[in-house]
Parts: structure tokens; sequence; C-alpha cells
């Protein structure tokens, strides 16, 4: 059965390069769903596993409220950072 979702275009670009990347090392195409699993295997914390998630709860409240806004802010030029540094 197949969905729709919505993401943005920054995501969508970064989703492109990771699929082109993969069917380099492959030698053929790769679907988006692929792409995802692909995400979800390799991701570095494993937050559908139960303990990891609960360990993920703890950090909930640790950061004042208004403090939240510019960590938001401030991952998001990291991540940036990171992507202009790195080509797939």
């Amino acid at each position: 059965m197949t969905t729709t979702i919505q993401i943005d275009d920054e995501v969508k670009k970064i989703l492109f390069r990771l699929k082109l990347k993969l069917e380099e090392q492959k030698g053929h195409s790769v679907s988006y769903n692929e792409i995802i699993k692909f995400l979800i295997k390799n991701q570095k914390i494993n937050l559908l596993n139960r303990k990891n998630l609960e360990d993920f709860r703890k950090f909930e409240g640790i950061l004042p409220k208004n403090a939240l806004k510019e960590y938001l802010a401030e991952k998001k030029r990291e991540l940036k950072r990171e992507e202009e540094r790195i080509t797939l």
C-alpha cells in the first residue's frame, strides 16, 4: 500500500542526493522507499527501540522554554553547515 508524505524542498534535495549516491554504489535504481528503509536501518540511535525511547524521554524539559527556540535555530544552522561540508 502506498501513501503520500509531505517534505519540504530542503529535505527533498537531501533525499535526492542520497538516492544518487546509493544508486551509484548499488549500480541500479533505488526507490525513495528503499532510501527511507536504509536511513531507518542505519540510524545511530534507534528511537524505535523501547529502551532508547525511554532514555530519550529523560531529556525532556532540560532546556528552559526560552532557550528551546535558540537551541533549535542553532541545530538548523549546524545541519546546514554539515550539508555544505559533505558532498553526496
